[in-house]
């Protein structure tokens, strides 16, 4: 990633969730890649949408599915995530 990163970039990437090893299923093979940001990195597709298709927000980033090598890991990712919408309480209607 040769852009330049502000801090806050700098220091979300280096969380555990964008650092465990993962899977691409591509249309014609399986790989392997140590990490979300490796992923990003060598696939072009962005990290956030990686880390979404493994916690199964998407279903896919660009048309490759991704999961965790370990596929428990997901898991608390996911209960995260679903667990941060019940909290979540609009004040106003769509509409204002």
């Amino acid at each position: 990633m040769d852009k330049k990163l502000n801090a806050g970039t700098k220091r979300e990437m280096k969380e555990k969730k964008y650092n465990l090893p993962v899977i691409g299923h591509f249309a014609d093979k399986d790989v392997r890649f140590d990490s979300i940001l490796q992923a990003a990195e060598i696939t072009g597709i962005s990290y956030h949408l990686i880390f979404e298709s493994v916690i199964g927000k998407i279903k896919s980033a660009k048309g490759t599915q991704w999961e965790y090598e370990n596929g428990a890991h997901w898991l608390r990712y996911k209960a995260q995530y679903i667990r941060q919408q019940d909290n979540y309480m609009r004040l106003t209607g769509f509409n204002g």
